[in-house]
């Protein structure tokens, strides 16, 4: 037992407070009481030994020390009037207010986490990072590529249909990390494709990506598929999808 006042050693055999940079390096434990812990959830027969000893008579001490339990825990036990297992908190994220909304636009953009990522923050105030996006995407595609197994393929004839959609991806160039948009034509019976990048997705953009994937298909398909792409549709009126005016001379030129 250390006489009281003499100066404790410390680690590389000097004395506390000869040296303060001893201190720095000095390793040190220090005794926590377990009254600041947070009490353990209890099993069941854990549960009814701490009840059955109470109503014995005996006290919270005693009962801590013959069960090797702390003291808080104990009481804790005595409070509850019936034995609850443990329930793991159901954890939250800042994407739970928009789960509903996820599910209905993800056929819609094509399960594209960047895409969502854009939109939850411009459009709906989201202030999370990317990667939470990708993490709650990832479990709609899966299901979504399981159900396309059970699926029959849907078959188009030569040239009667092409499908249209913009895409991204980050490049480097000249050393600075770019996003770039992909718009993607491909077609519905040889499944041929066509790619062209751009830095936005205006209507300068589309059209220009169209006339290139015509002369390079040599021609057009009968139909062209859009998935409600913002250039292409402003909306419905009487159920029936609203052109953008521009796209919508293209079109009939």
């Amino acid at each position: 037992m250390e006489e009281e006042g003499k100066p404790a050693k410390v680690a590389g055999g000097g004395e506390a407070g000869s040296d303060p940079r001893g201190l720095q390096s000095a390793s040190a434990t220090v005794c926590v009481s377990m009254e600041d812990a947070e009490a353990p959830v209890l099993g069941q027969r854990q549960w009814e030994s701490v009840h059955e000893r109470r109503a014995q008579g005996q006290s919270i001490s005693a009962i801590a020390k013959d069960l090797e339990l702390d003291r808080k825990t104990v009481r804790s036990c005595l409070l509850q009037q019936t034995w609850q297992p443990y329930r793991r908190a159901a954890a939250t994220s800042l994407l739970d207010a928009h789960r509903g909304w996820l599910a209905d636009r993800a056929p819609q953009v094509n399960y594209s986490a960047r895409i969502f990522w854009q939109e939850l923050r411009s459009q709906r105030g989201f202030t999370g990072s990317y990667v939470i996006v990708r993490r709650a995407v990832a479990p709609l595609r899966t299901q979504a590529s399981a159900c396309a197994l059970t699926q029959r393929r849907f078959e188009t004839g030569p040239g009667e249909q092409a499908q249209c959609d913009w895409g991204q991806i980050s490049v480097a160039l000249g050393g600075v990390r770019t996003e770039i948009h992909v718009f993607v034509m491909t077609l519905g019976y040889g499944r041929r494709g066509f790619a062209m990048g751009f830095l936005r997705e205006r209507m300068q953009d589309l059209l220009g990506a169209h006339e290139a994937a015509f002369e390079h298909f040599g021609g057009r398909c009968e139909f062209l598929l859009y998935d409600r792409m913002r250039t292409v549709v402003l909306g419905t009126s009487q159920g029936r999808p609203r052109l953008n005016p521009t796209f919508a001379s293209f079109a009939a030129h």
